[in-house]
């Protein structure tokens, strides 16, 4: 309890440091929107919110992922604004925003929520705003790809039966992930370098807060439990060659590379549902395959907005 209170302690201490700017400057300006450093304090209080081992990294690191988190966040709106009323709040958009947030936070109601974002300076709707960015990117990118997402379910059954293979028992994983791709002029070998140099630093959470393209990347990578029939061959090939608490070689998975970390294991009674395997396993292949036109469009459209420093 001793422990807990002072960390709490340090906690209120550390965010009145960075809860409020003496005096608000513009820092950058995309068309017309701009991002001031009262802005900056506030997403690095959200992105601590959600992962709070960012609280360990130095101040112009944390500064750094703030204004790179922000700056895509703004990227995304400008384009959104095109398609939808994206201001507009309704009882639906609501039901999705404070689902997603109960979940991650394991919080049962909205007071409890609203107190848990308080303690980091924030207001429920300059969260909601951020998670319905998020909503309506993913409702954009899928009404634009999902026509060409190509999935053979047949394929996926004959991998689940040779995975079952009658076993008495299934192994699960609680994973983590860092999804990374290659900008112009990088090379693999050294990024994936520098990525495992900033886990050995910072920790793995942290190192997907900085790298990762994937949405679970606020949440320090965490993608939970899944069943090992859920999981490429590829994927289980690199998590069986490693131990719990390490994280594996980078895996190549489209035009992107995958790191995973193994949190945890745990063996389940070996009770299978063919169908609903099936489709667990197309629905995650769906995902990877629109996250992958989700990073495409996004660098499309970042290569052709300016990025005004003031």
């Amino acid at each position: 309890m001793k422990k807990l209170f002072t960390f709490f302690l340090f906690f209120i201490i550390y965010l009145t440091n960075i809860t409020i700017a003496n005096e608000i400057k513009i820092l950058f300006k995309l068309e017309n929107e701009i991002i001031t450093n009262q802005d900056v304090i506030n997403e690095a209080n959200y992105l601590i919110s959600l992962n709070n081992k960012l609280i360990s990294l130095d101040k112009k690191k944390l500064n750094q992922i703030a204004i790179n988190s922000i700056i895509k966040e703004k990227i995304k709106y400008l384009e959104l604004i095109k398609y939808f009323e994206i201001e507009e709040s309704t009882k639906e958009v609501d039901k999705f925003v404070f689902k997603e947030l109960y979940n991650r936070l394991n919080v049962n109601d909205l007071a409890a929520l609203k107190q848990y974002f308080a303690l980091y300076g924030l207001n429920i709707n300059q969260v909601k705003f951020k998670i319905k960015v998020e909503l309506f990117w993913n409702k954009l990118i899928y009404d634009k790809y999902y026509s060409k997402i190509s999935i053979n379910k047949e394929e996926l059954k004959k991998k689940i039966l040779k995975d079952f293979n009658k076993k008495k028992q299934i192994d699960e994983y609680f994973l983590k992930e860092i999804l990374f791709n290659l900008d112009e002029g990088e090379e693999l070998n050294t990024k994936f370098n520098a990525i495992k140099q900033t886990i050995k630093k910072t920790g793995f959470e942290n190192a997907a807060n900085i790298y990762s393209l994937s949405d679970t990347s606020k949440f320090g990578g965490e993608i939970g439990w899944i069943s090992k029939l859920q999981l490429s061959k590829k994927i289980t090939t690199e998590i069986d060659r490693i131990e719990t608490g390490d994280f594996t070689d980078y895996i190549q998975v489209g035009n992107g590379y995958l790191i995973i970390k193994v949190d945890d294991k745990r063996k389940i009674k070996s009770q299978i549902d063919l169908d609903k395997e099936t489709n667990v396993l197309a629905q995650k292949e769906t995902d990877r395959q629109l996250n992958q036109y989700s990073t495409n469009y996004f660098n499309k459209l970042k290569k052709n907005i300016f990025i005004y420093e003031l």
